[in-house]
């Protein structure tokens, strides 16, 4: 149970510079804080929560009700930045003249110096559009989008999450649970994230849960034919095939 503490406290904490700047500015704060609201909020709460994710019940609790993600997640109540923004103000505020250009710049630097350009991080990229999705996302919905209606699509896994963001008009037969925890055992789903499809398995059920498209990754081998569920291929976009339902109703 140690180590699953450890783990994600060490996650939690990334380079660890950020966490001791916090660590001072919360001493500071119990050396000269007097009023009463600011040291609940800053101090006691802050101790009561590290307290808690620290303790191995707490954790042993969590993992067998929650999971791990949730777990980690106390670690966000901590109030880090409104601590260290709140001690580099104070501090702006009680030095005077060149000081506090020094203050600003000083803290500054080691905020900088503590956290890593965000895009090295493989789950990041820089935004290919103005909704911050990927532009094969766009495009796809753009084809697929039925002005004034409802369209059930079924999307592959790696660009599930972003649909919704983009457009309301597309309804998928499966969402978050199936691809975060798998908690839900949706047969479409499991042939959407197989290595080859079975073409009578994932368009039959396609059919059933009345989707009007299915896009699969060109790089995947179906095995069967999807015409004989009714399907044909509409259209390639970025790397992913578009199948079409010609027996769904578009209401064109």
């Amino acid at each position: 149970m140690w180590d699953l503490i450890v783990n994600h406290f060490s996650e939690y904490i990334g380079t660890g510079l950020i966490f001791i700047i916090y660590l001072a500015c919360v001493i500071r704060m119990f050396i000269i804080e007097k009023r009463k609201e600011y040291r609940i909020l800053f101090i006691y709460m802050p101790a009561v929560v590290l307290v808690l994710f620290l303790c191995p019940i707490v954790a042993k609790i969590m993992q067998k009700y929650a999971d791990d993600e949730i777990y980690y997640r106390i670690m966000w109540l901590l109030p880090v930045a409104v601590t260290i923004a709140y001690t580099v103000v104070d501090l702006y505020g009680r030095v005077k003249g060149k000081l506090k250009a020094v203050v600003l710049i000083l803290s500054a630097l080691l905020i900088v110096a503590g956290g890593r350009l965000v895009y090295t991080d493989m789950e990041y990229s820089i935004a290919e559009n103005e909704y911050h999705v990927p532009q094969t996302v766009v495009d796809i919905c753009d084809e697929t989008v039925v002005p004034g209606r409802e369209i059930v699509v079924a999307f592959p896994a790696d660009l599930l999450v972003y649909v919704r963001q983009y457009t309301p008009l597309i309804v998928m037969p499966y969402g978050y649970d199936e691809l975060k925890y798998m908690k839900l055992r949706n047969p479409l789903y499991e042939q959407m994230i197989a290595e080859k499809p079975d073409a009578e398995k994932l368009f039959a059920e396609a059919v059933n849960m009345k989707c009007h498209y299915v896009v699969i990754e060109e790089a995947k081998e179906i095995i069967g034919d999807p015409e004989e569920y009714g399907f044909t291929e509409y259209k390639h976009i970025d790397g992913y095939v578009l199948y079409r339902n010609n027996q769904a109703y578009f209401g064109l």
